[in-house]
């Protein structure tokens, strides 16, 4: 072959080299800007989710502070010392002992009927309020009443069910709209170790529940093939143990305790 031969071939060679390094690199460039458009979709698809989360707390955050609004204009209408308190389970209508009940009674005062009502007008204006009615005392020992009680949560959860029942029977509030709990001494908001304090504790509340929780539906459950797989095999039946003969002397001590006995 020509030295101009050889040339044309190095030269040929070169092209291709080259030419097949920049399909490769080509190849590479495309790939990372699939890539890259993959990773901008995702980002794009998880900023709306967040936007969406975003207005959906908002919203809630702007319900939660009509809510409590209503509330503290609902303690303002009633007085007597009422208060709103904001709680992780939801917004509390704090009601003192005084406002319903004398010391260590269950039975609701003339005044307290009168608060109950302005309470049964909220709920009758917010249908889709549910209430859990919380009864709480302080930590001494009933003495004056404890021929009705056997404890303070037994008093407290007879108020709640006294709110219960003026609610359920005299308003006519429809009763899966309320719940009723006694905590007796067990969450108290103030020191039970001065008079004061144990006067801040006995109360009660009204915790505003807006979704009630729901049992999950039965489908849910194990299924039946799922429960015979729990079932425990019996247990396979252990062989007879085999019977050792006693020796001549375990009965020769046998005898002697039985005449010891008979002593």
């Amino acid at each position: 072959m020509s030295i101009y031969g050889k040339k044309y071939v190095k030269f040929f060679l070169l092209i291709a080299f080259v030419g097949m390094s920049g399909c490769a690199e080509l190849s590479e460039l495309r790939n990372l800007n699939r890539r890259q458009a993959i990773t901008i979709r995702d980002q794009s698809d998880e900023i709306a989710k967040l936007k969406k989360h975003l207005s959906s707390v908002s919203d809630k955050l702007k319900s939660s502070e009509e809510e409590m609004n209503k509330l503290r204009k609902l303690a303002k209408s009633i007085g007597e010392g009422v208060t709103v308190r904001d709680t992780i389970e939801g917004p509390v209508l704090l009601f003192p002992e005084k406002i319903l009940f004398d010391s260590g009674m269950a039975v609701i005062k003339p005044g307290g009927e009168k608060a109950l009502k302005k309470m049964a007008e909220f709920l009758s204006e917010n249908p889709s309020t549910y209430i859990r009615i919380d009864g709480h005392t302080d930590s001494d020992p009933i003495l004056r009443t404890k021929h009705l009680w056997d404890s303070n949560h037994h008093l407290s959860a007879a108020r709640s069910l006294s709110v219960f029942h003026f609610l359920t029977k005299n308003e006519h509030i429809v009763e899966g709209r309320i719940h009723v709990a006694g905590f007796g001494p067990n969450r108290s908001i103030a020191t039970n170790s001065t008079s004061a304090g144990k006067k801040e504790n006995r109360r009660v509340e009204f915790l505003i529940i807006s979704t009630p929780a729901a049992l999950p539906p039965r489908e849910s459950s194990l299924g039946a093939e799922q429960e015979l797989e729990l079932v425990e095999e019996p247990e396979e039946e252990a062989a007879p143990a085999e019977v050792i003969p006693e020796t001549t002397e375990t009965s020769e001590t046998s005898e002697a305790t039985e005449e010891s006995e008979e002593k």
